[in-house]
């Protein structure tokens, strides 16, 4: 009994600290009762987020909507462009009754050029990749095995906000695509400077077969003036505890 003691008073300490945020922070519940990502509304709700000053979300690999429902709790004025090439998960977005007419659902994915390609589309559908799957995925999330595989268009994100009628100055860019990022910031490279920040999902362990680097991504967006500015919680190995992944933010410097 008195072993896990400890453990008792570290499970009540985390409830009276979840409790207390969301007596601070009246929209986390929103969140929290939508289903939406709980870890990132914790992640941009600070200080250097300049959330009044975001004009635009893009959610690039939207999903199921979590993000959407978070960027209306913290921003429930902005306009959602969200981005799926998951056909079924892209109708049900938007069939979705959003409280806000401002969201756009674009079924398409995002690269680095305009074209055709297919997508692994897996039995858990947030991991579905262009990529394979890495061992060290399938022994870690047995649950990522391939469904089926579909033929889906890809699109430069610079080339279709740009030809889009309404302009935003201030957008904040979303990616969670699985291994795919770089290629994503790189059909993005021509509106960097009306994107102040990045919130990116990036793998710290192997994941996904020839996926980019932490280091080579970091580079990339260096060049056009983004640092890292503040990391989400890890998601760890069940096994040996490493970090496999991670959300990250960049922010673009000012001069």
């Amino acid at each position: 009994m008195l072993n896990k003691f400890p453990q008792f008073l570290n499970q009540l300490g985390c409830k009276i600290q979840n409790y207390g945020y969301l007596l601070a922070n009246p929209s986390y519940a929103k969140v929290r009762a939508g289903k939406g990502c709980a870890e990132l509304y914790r992640l941009l709700n600070k200080d250097w987020f300049p959330k009044n000053e975001i004009q635009l979300v893009v959610d690039v690999g939207a999903n199921e909507g979590k993000f959407i429902i978070t960027s209306l709790a913290l921003m429930p004025e902005v306009a959602i462009y969200a981005f799926e090439p998951n056909l079924l998960l892209a109708k049900k977005l938007n069939s979705h009754n959003w409280n806000s007419k401002k969201i756009k659902i674009f079924p398409v994915a995002l690269g680095s050029k305009q074209t055709d390609l297919p997508i692994n589309i897996t039995k858990f559908s947030p991991a579905s990749s262009f990529l394979e799957r890495s061992n060290k995925l399938a022994i870690e999330f047995p649950e990522t095995e391939t469904d089926k595989i579909a033929i889906v268009k890809v699109d430069r994100l610079d080339h279709l906000i740009n030809s889009l009628d309404a302009v935003y100055d201030s957008i904040l860019l979303k990616l969670d695509v699985q291994g795919f990022e770089l290629e994503v910031l790189q059909g993005t490279t021509e509106i960097f400077d009306r994107i102040p920040i990045i919130v990116c999902e990036v793998n710290f362990a192997t994941l996904y077969e020839k996926q980019p680097s932490l280091e080579a991504i970091l580079s990339f967006l260096s060049k056009y003036g983004y640092q890292l500015i503040d990391i989400g919680s890890p998601i760890r190995s069940k096994t040996t505890k490493e970090v496999l992944y991670a959300d990250i933010v960049f922010k673009k410097e000012t001069l």
